[in-house]
C-alpha cells in the first residue's frame, strides 16, 4: 500500500478494542466509546439535514456540527483543558433565538412526517438527545457541563427548526 493511499483497516480493533487520543487502547464497550459513537451519529444524522437544508439553515447546522467535533475531541482526551466553553453555549443559543423569533410552535404533540425536511430534523433531534443521554450517563456532566449545556439545546434548536419547516414552509429548497 503507498503512503498516499493508507490503509482504512488497521485490523487492530479485530479484538474488541480500540485506540482513545493519549489513553492507550480501550474495550469497544467502554461508556466513553459509546458517547463518541453517539455524538458521531448524531453529526452525522445533521449532516444528512444539512445536504437537504437552504443555505442560511446548512451554514448554522454546519457550526453545529464542527462544535460537535469539538465536544468528542474533548472526550476522546480527558485530563486535557476543555476546547467547549460559555462561548459555545451562546452560539447554540444564539442559534435557539433566531429560530424561536420566526417559529410558530404546536401547542400539540408532533408526529413526525409533515415534511422531508421536518422529518429529517427530527430524526437528528432524536439522536442528538441519545447522545445528551450517553454523555449524562458517562458522567460527563461535571467534567464537561458546557459541551453537555449544548448538546442539550441543540436537541431544542433542531425541534424549533422542525417546526420552522413544517409550519412555515420557508425552508423549502424550491
Amino acid at each position: 500500500m503507498s503512503e498516499k493511499n493508507p490503509p482504512v483497516s488497521t485490523r487492530r480493533g479485530d479484538d474488541g478494542t480500540t485506540t482513545l487520543l493519549g489513553s492507550g487502547r480501550l474495550g469497544k464497550d467502554d461508556l466513553r466509546i459509546a458517547v463518541l459513537g453517539d455524538i458521531d451519529e448524531a453529526t452525522s444524522s445533521i449532516g444528512l439535514v444539512r445536504a437537504e437544508a437552504p443555505e442560511e439553515l446548512a451554514a448554522t447546522l454546519l457550526d453545529l456540527q464542527r462544535l460537535l467535533y469539538r465536544i468528542m475531541g474533548d472526550v476522546a482526551m480527558p485530563g486535557e483543558k476543555n476546547t467547549v466553553g460559555p462561548d459555545d453555549v451562546k452560539l447554540v443559543d444564539d442559534a435557539l433565538s433566531s429560530w424561536r423569533e420566526r417559529t410558530e410552535l404546536p401547542k400539540e404533540f408532533v408526529v413526525p412526517g409533515e415534511t422531508r425536511l421536518g422529518a429529517l430534523l427530527d430524526v437528528a433531534r432524536s439522536v442528538v438527545r441519545r447522545a445528551e443521554r450517553t454523555l449524562v450517563a458517562a458522567g460527563y456532566v461535571k467534567e464537561h457541563p458546557d459541551a453537555v449545556r449544548c448538546v442539550n439545546r441543540l436537541s431544542d434548536v433542531l425541534y424549533i427548526v422542525a417546526r420552522n419547516a413544517d409550519g412555515q414552509r420557508t425552508l423549502s429548497k424550491g
